[in-house]
């Protein structure tokens, strides 16, 4: 994995960093014993996600009055040891020559570090500079822990130098309209429900196994709508219309024509990420973005009521849900969404996903894909389906080619596949 920063405002040179990327949230956090001043070294424009600027400002908040000199920006993915007091080093701090400071990033090789300037700057109550830092459009670096620290250089005073304070920050995940950030995890993919009432369970569902997701990708929040569909594609197919409403009557090609035309309109705008495209879902990224850490048949737990979800009929409380509100589906949204924030997948319509129809097995498997069938996945139920069939692990296939007014798709952002 590699991260390369470029110095917009100071340097034109490309820098990159070499390391592992553990998943995290963005954060920013100074650190280090106190014994560097405090406020050295800011975040003061932006924030540090893929795909985006921001900038770290180095000034010397230890004297009322500093002099001019020269400001270097190192960032590194370890601190040094002794973390978070560093190393104390005479002659290092800023608030008189000689001062005793700390250096708060290891130097030392074979750990990666880069160092940015120098930028000259004026004395006075502002004196210090600003770095500003492009970080490129790579899931792989979401996550990346990063340590930073200043140095300022001031020749009036016998090229005194001083230690910043450090700040560590973690890479966050740009947020893109309508989807939602899905982070890598390991789930229990099927489910051995019994095949009587209320689940009737089906031996397609089995055996129950372990997959695991290696890397980020973006699911949309809601099933794709006709308003969407329309101003991409020029129609609406949809027997059931209305701009909110899920798009339907959609074959398996149509909803992949569609994920082929936003990849190439987000792409143009730069907002699709390096080796990302729009495409389906897998069936197995549906069901773990469906399931959203639950191990129950439902996402909202045991059983699925008929104010949780557009379906027909409840196995559970025996009492149809869907005969007195018009039929048909419902605008998208329109129900609880799930603990990541995704909604209708339960019900609604029932989704397209890209993989072919395929038997399970008991082995492990990691980002799973099944190509090659001559049907594909449809997963969620539909407005015309009973609980059962809108189960988390339930599956259902069609040719690529049919379309009904139960079907529908919702779109992810995610590594290429190609079926």
């Amino acid at each position: 994995m590699e991260l390369c920063l470029r110095l917009s405002r100071i340097s034109v040179l490309a820098l990159c960093l070499s390391g592992p990327a553990p998943r995290a949230l963005a954060q920013v956090t100074p650190y280090g014993s106190g014994l560097n001043p405090a406020g050295s070294l800011e975040l003061t424009a932006g924030g540090p996600q893929i795909g985006a600027s921001f900038q770290l400002s180095v000034r010397n908040t230890a004297v009322a009055n500093p002099p001019p000199g020269q400001a270097f920006l190192s960032i590194s993915t370890q601190p040094a040891p002794g973390f978070p007091g560093g190393i104390a080093l005479p002659g290092t701090g800023l608030a008189f020559p000689g001062a005793t400071g700390e250096l708060l990033i290891d130097l030392v090789a074979p750990n990666p570090f880069l160092t940015l300037g120098p930028a000259t700057y004026l004395g006075g109550a502002a004196a210090g500079a600003s770095f500003d830092l492009d970080v490129p459009l790579r899931p792989g670096l979401i996550g990346l822990e990063l340590f930073a620290q200043g140095l300022l250089v001031m020749p009036s005073q016998g090229f005194a130098q001083g230690f910043t304070n450090g700040l560590q920050f973690k890479l966050g995940a740009p947020q893109f309209p309508g989807l939602v950030l899905i982070q890598p995890g390991t789930f229990q993919m099927g489910s051995a429900a019994d095949p009587g009432a209320p689940y009737f369970g089906q031996p397609n569902e089995n055996p129950v196994h372990t997959v695991t997701h290696s890397r980020v990708f973006w699911m949309g929040a809601t099933e794709v709508t006709q308003a969407q569909y329309q101003a991409l594609m020029g129609t609406n197919p949809s027997f059931q219309v209305g701009p909110n409403l899920p798009v339907e009557l959609v074959t398996w090609f149509d909803a992949q024509a569609y994920c082929a035309a936003l990849t190439a309109q987000q792409a143009a705008l730069g907002q699709v990420p390096a080796d990302y495209h729009y495409r389906l879902p897998t069936e197995a990224e549906w069901e773990y973005a469906c399931r959203a850490g639950t191990t129950t048949e439902f996402n909202l737990g045991a059983s699925l009521a008929c104010n949780q979800a557009r379906f027909l009929f409840s196995h559970h409380s025996g009492s149809f849900c869907n005969l007195t509100a018009g039929n048909g589906i419902v605008p998208v949204g329109s129900y609880p969404p799930n603990a990541w924030g995704l909604f209708d997948l339960h019900g609604n319509v029932m989704e397209w996903c890209l993989d072919s129809g395929d038997a399970y097995s008991a082995a492990p498997k990691t980002d799973p894909f099944v190509t090659g069938g001559p049907t594909r996945i449809l997963r969620g139920g539909s407005w015309f389906d009973d609980s059962a069939d809108c189960r988390s692990a339930y599956r259902n296939t069609l040719n690529p080619a049919g379309a009904t007014s139960r079907i529908g798709f919702r779109v992810v952002l995610a590594p290429i596949l190609v079926p």
